[in-house]
């Protein structure tokens, strides 16, 4: 999809990435669904279980920060979908990371639905629901 609303829609879904990537907690905040809809919230990490709310997936994503000393996503396969006041955003996140000092730099990837909400004009991430790609043959199999 193309057009000002689906670019408005990408650019909140890289603004996730680079607030994750910098440890920035106010920018993932500012990111989210916030009053009346902060419990409609779901955040779904590789490999862990659902986060519901606001305020427990913004305490998910502040965990992770303070863990992690380096992060990288090479972003690739964005799809934006938009229907009203709905949007989703399916992509491969191709991230490099290190836990902490001295540990040696990973590579993982993960395929990702980032979902939106227009509220006030704006779009606000309600949905992160990200699985990892365990093998190359699995991803071609899907295909």
């Amino acid at each position: 999809m193309t057009g000002p609303e689906a670019v408005a829609v990408q650019t909140a879904n890289d603004n996730l990435y680079e607030a994750f990537e910098a440890a920035d907690f106010d920018s993932m905040g500012a990111l989210w669904v916030d009053g009346p809809l902060a419990a409609i919230a779901r955040c779904v990490h590789p490999g862990a279980e659902v986060v519901l709310g606001r305020e427990s997936v913004l305490r998910s994503w502040a965990l992770l920060m303070a863990n992690t000393e380096f992060l990288q996503f090479i972003v690739t396969d964005s799809e934006t979908i938009i229907e009203g006041d709905l949007a989703i955003v399916t992509c491969t996140e191709n991230v490099l990371s290190s836990g902490g000092v001295g540990q040696p730099l990973g590579a993982g990837r993960a395929v990702t639905t980032n979902g939106f909400i227009r509220v006030d004009g704006m779009w606000r991430m309600w949905l992160h629901h990200a699985s990892p790609i365990l093998s190359a043959t699995s991803d071609a199999e899907g295909q």
